[in-house]
């Protein structure tokens, strides 16, 4: 009898230790910060919905999550309304414990620039980083209340700070979506408060990735890996509490 009861105890364990695995939905994860976020959650044991505009295209996504049973890929563009509603619909019912808002764009550069700015251009860019991202998240709403940790995030960058900005110009429409991102998110913080939804506002830091580079950053950025190992740390720390600021990496607040 005792061994029989040792033998469900363990299994009901089992049972117990899955069905509480947490879900992470992290937009934009066909590369960079986006596919370190999904490798590193998987890797702890997280049920990862991982979201790219063109997975077909996605290789290196593709390759992780049939390497990582834990990740399921999804199609997603979030400037398409339609598509986050319809991805809404699909996982309806399905606590999401975490939503990282990844996906954004650079944009086209000289098109940010005095002297040949491009409203469209600029419209494109505060669309795909700034409404869309808010769009996901609203969406989402009901996903993030039904799980027990109940976080939200925007990625923002030091580029969206009025402050850091007097230091250096340009970027017209990738700074103004950051900002409006910043601002668009701590209002949803204070709204979503006493739904005891946590929504907070992170930054990767100077990151070594494609978009650094197009950005014509002339010094090194630092590591994915050590971008995205911050990033949980800010992440797991998170509380209702301490989610009105926006936090870098490495846990130091950005200054508006």
């Amino acid at each position: 009898m005792s061994r029989i009861l040792i033998g469900f105890t363990f299994a009901f364990s089992l049972l117990a230790s899955a069905a509480q695995a947490s879900t992470v939905l992290i937009t934009g994860t066909n590369r960079g910060i986006g596919l370190e976020l999904a490798k590193q959650y998987a890797e702890k044991g997280w049920d990862v919905i991982a979201t790219a505009r063109s997975p077909e295209k996605a290789t290196e996504l593709q390759a992780l999550a049939k390497a990582q049973k834990k990740i399921t890929v999804e199609k997603l563009d979030v400037t398409d309304v339609k598509a986050i509603e319809a991805l809404a619909a699909k996982y309806k019912g399905k606590p999401v414990d975490v939503l990282i808002n990844n996906a954004g764009t650079l944009g086209d550069v000289p098109k940010q620039t005095i002297g040949t700015l491009d409203q469209t251009e600029i419209l494109n860019v505060l669309n795909a980083n700034t409404v869309g991202a808010l769009k996901v998240t609203e969406a989402f709403k009901a996903n993030l209340a039904a799980s027990q940790l109940k976080k939200a995030f925007a990625m923002t960058s030091g580029l969206g700070s009025s402050e850091l900005t007097a230091r250096r110009g340009g970027f017209y429409g990738y700074r103004m979506s950051k900002a409006a991102l910043n601002i668009g998110f701590r209002a949803l913080a204070a709204d979503w408060k006493a739904d005891g939804i946590m929504v907070g506002i992170i930054a990767p830091g100077m990151v070594e990735t494609d978009l650094l580079r197009a950005s014509s950053f002339p010094g090194k950025g630092i590591s994915t890996q050590e971008s995205v190992v911050g990033m949980m740390k800010v992440i797991d720390g998170m509380t209702l509490e301490n989610n009105s600021k926006a936090l870098n990496y490495d846990g130091q607040p950005i200054p508006w």
